[in-house]
């Protein structure tokens, strides 16, 4: 450095209260080059701050940004004696690094060393899952043993045992190997380290080699790993080779529930495989081997769906199987479901008569949830036909149970006032819908009513414009949900309301949100102790993300918008959009989601990898938009995403299914890592969806169904309807679980619809690291 430049950079250190303050700034402001610059000018000036400071680790990740990685190697290398505080982050970094070169004995003598000093709580998980990976990958078994004596929590043993059977295997010791990955099963078949411990032992334990009782088991411990992991046909081998030697001498240490539940999971395995009929012979040969009632009504439950999955010719098979079921054990966990599948195929065969005498019986039985959810079933079938004369009454009884939403019963109302010609009720009834979510597939579709070239349509833009002008603050908000945005008054009514709770000093903040200069922050007033609060202060929001919202709180909504933008931009983005969430707690009931500012609705409906989205979904055929929020809905745009279900990555597939799509779209997975690789996952989804338009024609709430609960469910509920209507394929859902996920991705479908569905949107235009 020159001693003019030396001189410079004295002087703006005097004037700068905290240095790091304009090289978070130029960070802020997404300029990495300016942002090393000062942190290398700073590191001459004064070598023993820019220590203190971490400045040799953020060097190091500028570096990475800019594509130098020799020189980042070297500042994070220095950052292991310059700053202790940071050296975890800095030796992490470096293993990291050469696990992405495939140099996994140099990772694994970082990292192992990383793990042997007993690394900060928020790095242990990622040093010690990378450990297990570079040993695994041939790094030197030898420093394992440098590590017994480590604190280890669940995983981390598990993690470590793991490795110690690869080691024991290439050291030519194939029975510590075997007896290592046993216990591993033995202590947890679910886990994602008992399914690599599962497919280790099918070389040393193939199916079918049973001669002891050992034998038996460790067949039985790999049979429940594949099931629970959703390898089946793998499960089918080993579960299969157990059951047929149940009455030997060798199966005698198995008790008799023991044996319900081994050929319950194999019947199971058919049902997932969708092998119905195989799977409901299975299922009607175990109800007739058990004298417990609940074994067999269950039994008999899996027996009757497998018949109404394998085809509308077995539903009255079906019928017939569900009411066995509830004949077996009436207030068994299984009747409720037994009657209301019965009424539905009933109903829809045509059997009105027989559908209302199960009607009738749920509601002496007094169970609120399932009759209600009848009601709006056979409420819903007859507003789809057209036929309203008994589809109110319903819908009033099912409201009094207080088991289903308002919006649920406010949507079909209004279908109901619409069918009978009492156009302003139906009107009064949609903006209801409107008002609670505007995004939600039944407010979407009240919109498209609404705004229709039709009589419905001409009378609801005449009161909207009626309303625009009004004082009051519903009426001009009915005004606004009545026209929309593609309304010139429409969009003047959103005007309107967004002037008038500007005086609710609860909204305002809300509704003015800006990012806080670096500068104001108040981070740099406090003592920033903690090693990840040193990093948030050199802008390094990912690694820091942990202290956000003690120095970016929600009690100042301004604070809180520019920690969750700062963790988007860095990729954070899981976090970022939980720190939006919270913060949306704040916002008023009364303020219209669309009065928010654009950038803030951004950081709820994030847009990560958008270039893989609109790449992958151009390329088959599907709404870029559907792909972006099922994304969001599935794994909060976490590409380590992992699931009890064991569904893995971005888009949260199991490796069956992910072999499955990978085939029929000519992808290479290399091997089950690829899966949290977010250009694989996004390839994956964007697959699987173009896969279920075909399959569905295009109706994407049959698709979400799909991804959600399976091909053959989803045709099922599409079966039960009378019309291609999404309302009505929504009201079939008989899932909880899948008629909320639905909701949820076409609800985020809207939402990415309108952020980002205009030529100005901002998308990505080339991929992220």
């Amino acid at each position: 450095m020159t001693p003019a430049a030396a001189l410079l950079v004295f002087s703006l250190l005097a004037a700068t209260p905290d240095p790091r303050i304009q090289l978070v700034e130029h960070r802020v402001a997404q300029s990495p080059d300016e942002a090393l610059a000062w942190a290398e000018a700073l590191k001459a000036a004064d070598p023993e701050a820019a220590a203190a400071l971490g400045l040799d680790y953020v060097r190091g990740r500028l570096l990475e940004e800019l594509e130098r990685p020799d020189a980042a190697r070297a500042a994070f290398a220095d950052t292991l004696t310059s700053t202790p505080a940071l050296a975890p982050w800095a030796r992490l970094r470096l293993a990291q690094e050469q696990e992405e070169q495939d140099h996994p004995e140099v990772a694994a003598g970082l990292i192992a060393g990383l793990v042997a000093a007993r690394p900060p709580d928020a790095l242990l998980g990622q040093a010690v899952a990378l450990l297990e990976r570079v040993i695994v990958a041939g790094g030197d078994c030898r420093l394992l043993t440098s590590l017994r004596r480590v604190p280890k929590e669940r995983d981390a043993r598990r993690r470590f045992a793991l490795a110690d059977a690869v080691c024991a295997g290439r050291g030519g010791e194939p029975a510590q190997r075997r007896r290592i990955l046993l216990d591993l099963l033995e202590g947890d078949t679910e886990d994602d380290i008992a399914l690599q411990a599962a497919v280790r032992l099918t070389a040393q334990i193939p199916p079918g080699s049973i001669d002891s009782a050992a034998e038996l088991e460790e067949q039985i411990l790999l049979g429940y790993a594949f099931f629970h992991h959703r390898e089946f046909e793998r499960a089918i081998r080993y579960l299969g080779s157990v059951i047929v030697r149940l009455p030997s001498d060798v199966g005698a240490g198995v008790s008799t529930r023991e044996a319900f539940e081994l050929r319950y999971a194999l019947a199971r395995s058919q049902f997932w495989l969708e092998r119905f009929e195989p799977a409901a012979a299975a299922f009607g040969a175990l109800a007739g081997s058990t004298s417990d009632t609940t074994q067999r009504a269950r039994a008999l439950y899996q027996r009757a769906r497998s018949l109404e999955l394998a085809g509308t010719e077995r539903w009255d098979d079906a019928i017939e199987a569900f009411r066995e079921t509830y004949a077996v054990q009436p207030t068994g966990r299984w009747s409720s479901a037994s009657l209301i599948a019965t009424l539905r195929l009933l109903w829809r065969s045509g059997r009105e008569d027989d559908a209302l005498a199960v009607l009738d019986t749920l509601r002496a039985r007094r169970r609120a949830s399932e009759t209600a959810r009848s009601l709006l079933f056979l409420a819903a079938s007859d507003l789809a036909q057209g036929r309203a004369d008994r589809a109110d009454t319903w819908l009033v009884q099912a409201a009094r149970f207080n088991r289903l939403t308002a919006r649920d019963i406010e949507y079909w109302r209004a279908r109901s006032a619409e069918v009978v010609g009492d156009v302003e009720t139906a009107i009064t009834r949609y903006v209801g819908v409107l008002r609670a979510d505007p995004y939600h597939p039944y407010a979407v579709d009240a919109a498209a009513r609404l705004r229709a070239e039709s009589a419905l349509g001409d009378v609801a833009r005449r009161r909207g414009r009626a309303l625009v002008g009004s004082d009051r603050f519903d009426q001009v908000e009915a005004a606004w949900l009545l026209l929309g945005a593609d309304d010139p008054l429409g969009r003047r009514a959103l005007a309107r309301l967004r002037l008038s709770l500007r005086a609710d000093p609860r909204a305002r903040p809300m509704l003015e949100l800006e990012p806080v200069p670096v500068a104001e922050w108040p981070l740099w007033r406090g003592s920033l102790a903690r090693p990840e609060e040193k990093l948030l202060a050199l802008g390094l929001f990912a690694e820091g993300g942990s202290q956000v919202l003690r120095h970016f709180p929600v009690a100042t909504p301004p604070l809180a918008f520019t920690g969750s933008r700062e963790l988007a931009r860095a990729g954070a983005t899981k976090r970022s959009l939980y720190v939006a969430e919270v913060l949306a707690k704040r916002v008023p009931s009364r303020v219209p989601y669309d009065a928010l500012p654009v950038d803030y609705r951004r950081l709820l409906y994030p847009f990560r990898y958008s270039y893989w989205v609109l790449r992958e979904s151009s390329k088959r055929e599907i709404d870029p938009f559907l792909l972006a929020g099922l994304i969001r809905e599935e794994s909060r745009y976490d590409p380590e995403a992992f699931s009890g279900a064991s569904a893995r990555g971005l888009a949260q597939f199991i490796v069956p299914t992910a072999r499955r799509v990978a085939d029929a779209i000519d992808l290479e997975l290399r091997g089950v890592r690829s899966l949290h690789d977010p250009e694989t996952a996004i390839a994956l989804g964007a697959g699987y969806l173009g896969l279920l338009a075909v399959e569905h024609e295009g109706r994407i709430e049959e698709m979400a169904a799909g991804y959600n609960a399976g091909e053959p469910q989803a045709r099922l509920w599409r079966n039960y309807c009378f019309s291609d209507e999404m309302p009505e394929y929504l009201a079939k859902i008989a899932f909880r679980e899948t008629r909320g996920y639905v909701a949820k991705v076409l609800t985020s479908r809207a939402h990415y619809a309108a952020l980002y569905g205009a030529s100005e949107a901002r998308v990505d235009d080339a991929p992220l690291p």
